[in-house]
């Protein structure tokens, strides 16, 4: 058995998460599964790679270096241009270390939403660096402002289409108990509800029946979600994290703002640390 780390998306909202996990890096709180879906595989990413305050720096760029806005767009044609966060980042602006994280022992993965099956895949990578990239853009990829990502013969969006809280599957891959960072405050907040473009997603995925009828049941999907995750943490299985503040905007453009998330995260980190620490314990004793 084994404790399992979950990590939400949300696009610049994912700064929370952020916060939290680089707290749990300077205690060296590492865990031995970590899925990230959407935001959360880039967070996923810098965590397992221990590269404290990488994310942050990604997420809180300058806006002449951003993947997304008015600027960039000028540049490459796109309104979010993944192949800068994706490859550009890691290799340029904000160096990946690809040795720590494929040696780090972790069992990683990212949820992408496959659009001929319309079903989740829980994708991971621990040696070929383009595929992992490949992989943490697929799950990054909006629907309707991105292309779907072709990896392994298939196309991907995504992965929060299909399954934005991985619970079930962290269960399946033998995970005792679960923590989870969401990035926003209340469990009442939804998901985008991709059932009011209706016609836009038909017009653009017709070819993808399986992936339509996953957009438009999302936000049913997700209720059962916080069901399950509400009956997990009243057995004492689940540990949340979740932000405090107003949500942001899922593309924030205010440095204030961004770190004020940030710093929410990392405060509860700070504060919750030595629950956390006994939390992990309990898991440890039980298996031993």
């Amino acid at each position: 058995m084994k404790t399992g780390l979950i990590l939400e998306g949300g696009a610049v909202r994912g700064i929370f998460t952020a916060g939290v996990l680089d707290r749990l890096l300077e205690d060296d709180i590492v865990f031995p599964y970590v899925i990230g879906v959407s935001a959360g595989g880039g967070n996923a990413m810098s965590y397992v790679s221990h590269q404290k305050g990488r994310t942050c720096q990604m997420i809180n760029v300058p806006r002449n270096q951003s993947y997304y806005g008015f600027r960039q767009f000028l540049g490459s044609r796109k309104i979010i241009n993944l192949d800068k966060m994706a490859f550009e980042y890691p290799y340029k602006q904000f160096p990946f270390d690809f040795d720590t994280y494929f040696n780090s022992g972790v069992e990683t993965e990212y949820v992408c939403t496959c659009l001929e099956t319309g079903k989740a895949e829980y994708l991971s990578e621990n040696d070929d660096r383009d595929r992992l990239l490949t992989i943490t853009k697929a799950t990054c990829s909006v629907p309707m402002l991105c292309s779907p990502v072709a990896l392994d013969g298939k196309h991907y969006l995504d992965g929060s289409i299909a399954d934005s809280i991985p619970i079930e599957h962290a269960l399946e891959m033998g995970c005792d108990k679960l923590v989870i960072i969401l990035t926003k405050p209340g469990k009442t907040v939804p998901p985008t509800d991709y059932a009011k473009f209706r016609k836009v997603i038909h017009r653009m995925y017709k070819q993808y029946p399986a992936f339509e009828e996953a957009c438009m049941t999302r936000v049913e999907r997700y209720s059962k979600t916080i069901e399950l995750m509400e009956q997990l943490e009243s057995e004492g299985r689940l540990i949340t994290f979740r932000p405090t503040l107003p949500p942001i905007s899922k593309f924030e453009k205010d440095s204030g703002k961004i770190m004020e998330s940030y710093r929410d995260g990392y405060s509860q980190a700070d504060e919750r640390i030595d629950e956390l620490m006994e939390y992990i314990e309990a898991v440890r004793t039980k298996v031993g």
